[in-house]
């Protein structure tokens, strides 16, 4: 494997395919203004959201001060933060404003397009996505260039449509309507179909991380373990076969 600094410099500049094919109204959601006011990562819902994760992660997958992550879709940067902390990450993001809102030092993060990732063939040990799937115009080109990348591991959480919050919050909010097909059974289909085979999958979890007043915490807190109705799908999946990607550099 290349590198963690030539990793790195790969991300600098803004790829020229960022956006491409995503609808605008995908984009534009992710650029609005009241998204500067999101809470921060060291709020306590967000660490217990958060941590709750990768507490749960680290029981499955090897995590070392050495493993190189890579984060697709990270956003404002509630994983990516304390990712960082654990391992050598990088983030990408196609939204300007969730890159330029994402603690990263500036050599560890970019804007590109999950559907064509800049980064040659194995260049991460893990690749991470939290809530990126049901955004994408192609999903399953996003899957197959997030292993194309891997390592080993791809781990992917998406919301669980089996959950009625979930459910009724995909419904209403236009951009987040795809995630209405997101069952713990379709997601697992669509990953082992793009070459993963996975190691675990399951439900689990109740905190809603933007919206849940913190005094909820200790309780919500408590409902944290697989369940068919938990708010977020866990998929571990490891690279078996060399996908069909777009290509890197």
């Amino acid at each position: 494997m290349k590198s963690f600094a030539g990793v790195q410099g790969a991300v600098l500049q803004k790829s020229p395919l960022v956006a491409e094919g995503e609808k605008m109204y995908q984009k534009d959601y992710w650029e609005r203004k009241e998204l500067d006011k999101r809470r921060q990562v060291t709020h306590p819902v967000i660490v217990e959201y958060v941590l709750s994760k990768i507490n749960v992660l680290e029981k499955i997958v090897p995590f070392t001060q050495q493993t190189t992550l890579l984060d697709v879709g990270c956003g404002n940067g509630f994983f990516t933060y304390y990712f960082d902390k654990m391992c050598k990450t990088v983030g990408v993001d196609f939204s300007e404003k969730m890159v330029h809102l994402n603690p990263l030092k500036c050599e560890q993060k970019g804007i590109m397009d999950a559907s064509r990732l800049g980064f040659k063939d194995s260049s991460f040990d893990v690749v991470f996505c939290h809530a990126l799937l049901h955004h994408v115009e192609d999903m399953d080109t996003v899957i197959r260039e997030m292993a194309r990348v891997s390592g080993k591991y791809v781990i992917i959480l998406e919301p669980n449509r089996n959950n009625p919050l979930m459910f009724l919050f995909s419904f209403i909010v236009k951009e987040e309507r795809k995630a209405l097909k997101f069952s713990p059974g379709y997601l697992r289909k669509v990953v082992e179909k793009n070459g993963l085979r996975i190691i675990d999958a399951f439900s689990r979890g109740m905190i809603v991380p933007n919206k849940m007043p913190s005094f909820l915490v200790p309780v919500v807190k408590r409902l944290n373990f697989k369940q068919p109705f938990g708010m977020t799908n866990f998929i571990i999946g490891e690279k078996t076969t060399k996908p069909r990607g777009a290509g890197g550099l």
